[in-house]
Formats: C-alpha cells, structure tokens, sequence
C-alpha cells in the first residue's frame, strides 16, 4: 500500500506541490505493478485494433494454454498508431512487470526495438524484419528479440499479374508513415525497372487525400499497387471501389483484400502466425534464451484470386495462373 503525508506551509507551495507530485507518480507505477505481476504477465502491443491482429492475437492466445498456466496473464495494448504512444505502451509494459512483451505489425515491433525493453521481445505480421533492420541478416534474431516474419515475396505477387495483363503503366499506392510500404515501394520500383515498366509512385499521407492522389492516375494505367499500412487498411474499401469503378484491376499483400474486391492478393495466415508466435512464447517461458530462438518463416501463404472482379474488368486470366491459386473468389 502506498500512502504518505506532506504538511504545506505558507510560501513554500512550490516545493510542497512537486513533492506530493512525486508521491503521487509513484504509486501510480507502484500500485499497478504489484497487482499485475502477481501472475506471469505477457504484454501484447497492438497499433490501434486492426481486424487482422486480432485474428493474429485470437490464434496466438489459443496455443499458449500449453504452456501459461491460469496465473498467466496477457494485457493487450492499443495505441494510436503514432510512435510516441507506442513507445509509451513498451515501458508501461516494462512497468508493470510483464515477462514477455508481444508486438502485431512493424510500428509497434520497431518501437520495441527503439526501447530496448530488458525483457525479451517478440513480434508477428511484421514486412520483412530484415529488411526493417529489426533483426540481423545473419542470426535471423534481434537485440532480445525474435519472432515470425509475417510477409510473402512482393516480386512474386507482380509476377502473377505480368503473367495475366499486360502491363505498361503502373501504380503503387503507398503511405510515407509506414516503413513496409517503403520498403515495398523500392522492391516494386526495382522490379518495375527491370521489366520496362512505367511507375507512378503516389504517396498518400492522410485520409481526405486519397481521393485526389486516385484522381491523378493516368487513364491507361494497367493496375494499381496497395502498399501494407495500417491507414491503407482502414481505407481499402473506399480505394477499390473506386478503381473498381475505373475499371483498373488492383493487386496487394493486404489480407482479406480479395474478398472486398482486390483482384489479386498474396497473404500470409493470421492462424500461422499466431500459432508460430506462441510456439516463440512457450520457448521462452521454459528458459531458452531468446537470442537463441531465429525468426521464422511462414509456410502457409496464399494466392487469392478474385475471379469475379476479373471478369467485370474484362481480364481474362490463364489457367496456368488460375492452377497455382491457393483459392479463387467467384
């Protein structure tokens, strides 16, 4: 229990008002922590509640029954998706005792790694840890910090649909806030390059905006790009039923895009992903260092097809694209 007395004499209301400032903060941090920490507590950091990282989380709290015993407790964080607040939910995390701090998505795995937390670390549905530079090229691990890479190979995907239409011009939709739209953008661009193929790079920076960067897109363009974001999440449906009515045919790494009218989607499991993770997680809680522990790969990657936009854009697709789809929307 934490309390205290402070007598405030006249003339001296500076002094005294910081001091039991003071005292207040304290128990604030101190409170908390001894009431959570009676248990083995895993805090998961999430930016803001994304469909998808709550399907991760779902899968990943199911498979941790194996090894968290019912005075295993996991606090799920929300924040803005903002870094300050981010970094904030990494020390309240650390703060409040937690043993095992889990990150959904590359802005709360990369404000983790800006913290440097004590405690391990790791992460799930993250663009290419690597490439983000949260961990090393050559041990696949971090600085106290492992997880499951959450990314299929973006190069693949433009395959696909250079197999199918013919492409001279295209889109890439992208967010300047998000480090794996970036580093997709580059990919593409490169890729892009390679092929003979113009690229219209169109950074989307806020919300009201997406009409008017759409607006700009060449009458010919041949297809559109959505780069991974958590904002290019929250305005999907308004971006395809736009170049759906544009009859421009749109590819993505966004999960579930297929079914809200991408036309071609290359995604990862949220299922693996959690199931991956908590195999991380039951690692750790039986004493392996995680250093020790590389990053995994997925296994479970699946290339959607949405035969039904295609046929309303007039594309006919081949059968030898159609035999590697992992599923077809109809």
């Amino acid at each position: 229990m934490c309390s205290a007395s402070v007598d405030c004499v006249r003339g001296d209301f500076v002094r005294c008002f910081l001091l039991c400032t003071l005292i207040i903060m304290s128990c604030s941090f101190l409170g908390p922590s001894q009431a959570v920490a009676e248990g083995r507590l895993i805090a998961v950091i999430m930016a803001n509640s994304q469909p998808r990282y709550n399907q991760v989380h779902a899968a990943f709290v199911k498979n941790t029954e194996g090894f968290c015993d019912t005075d295993c407790r996991i606090y799920v964080q929300t924040p803005n998706a903002d870094t300050m607040s981010l970094r904030n939910s990494v020390r309240k995390a650390v703060a409040l005792g937690a043993e095992l701090i889990v990150t959904y998505g590359p802005l709360a795995t990369l404000a983790a790694k800006a913290e440097l937390p004590p405690v391990p670390t790791i992460f799930a549905d993250v663009y290419d840890p690597v490439g983000l530079k949260i961990v090393s090229a050559s041990t696949n691990t971090g600085r106290n910090m492992s997880g499951i890479r959450g990314d299929a190979p973006v190069q693949g995907l433009l395959k696909y649909f250079t197999d199918t239409v013919t492409v001279r011009k295209f889109a890439i939709l992208f967010d300047m806030h998000s480090p794996e739209a970036l580093l997709q953008k580059r990919i593409l661009e490169e890729s892009s390059k390679r092929k003979g193929i113009t690229v219209y790079s169109m950074e989307v920076g806020e919300t009201h905006n997406y009409f008017a960067q759409l607006g700009k897109l060449p009458d010919d363009v041949d297809g559109v790009f959505i780069a991974s974001s958590e904002q290019h999440k929250s305005q999907l449906s308004f971006v395809l039923g736009y170049t759906n009515a544009r009859k421009i045919p749109v590819i993505t790494q966004l999960a579930g895009a297929a079914d809200e009218g991408a036309f071609m989607v290359l995604e990862t499991s949220a299922q693996e992903q959690g199931e991956k993770l908590a195999e991380i997680a039951g690692q750790v809680f039986s004493g392996q260092n995680i250093n020790q522990l590389p990053m995994l790969k997925p296994h479970s990657i699946a290339f959607v097809i949405n035969l039904s936009v295609a046929n309303e854009l007039s594309i006919k697709v081949p059968i030898q694209t159609l035999s590697v789809a992992t599923r077809v929307v109809r």
